[in-house]
């Protein structure tokens, strides 16, 4: 069952358009993502032998709000990036301010995303569950 919600997470992943990204980092903040994505994320972080991170608020201000796994300007976990990183500069609600030529995601896509995306996080029990960059207490 796991195997066949992170082959439907790629397939999601597959149906958005590639985005010219500039690496300014500057859609690089706290992030969260839904059991699906935790399942692929963390066997790649097992895999790499790569720590987890969750920082406080106060570790994210030191830190300039940068997510904390951005590493000598590059994501460590770009393989695996959550949904939510993958979107920015390809929907209206997540511009880039840098780049003028990306193609946006039509409405109709973005909602048989969301659709597909919901009904892996139901698939994977997971609909109650959410992980984070930052710490919540």
């Amino acid at each position: 069952m796991k195997n066949d919600i992170v082959e439907n997470l790629e397939k999601i992943y597959l149906s958005i358009p590639g985005f010219n990204c500039k690496h300014c980092h500057q859609c690089c903040g706290p992030i969260v993502w839904f059991e699906p994505e935790e399942m692929l994320i963390k066997r790649f972080l097992q895999k790499n032998k790569i720590e987890r991170i969750i920082w406080s608020l106060k570790e994210f201000e030191k830190n300039k709000m940068k997510c904390p796994y951005l590493r000598d300007d590059r994501c460590i976990i770009y393989p695996v990036r959550p949904l939510v990183c993958r979107l920015q500069g390809n929907i209206s609600n997540l511009k880039c301010n840098l780049s003028k030529t990306n193609k946006k995601i039509s409405k109709i896509a973005l909602n048989k995303i969301k659709h597909n995306y919901i009904n892996l996080i139901k698939q994977a029990n997971g609909m109650y569950n959410f992980y984070s960059t930052l710490k919540i207490n």
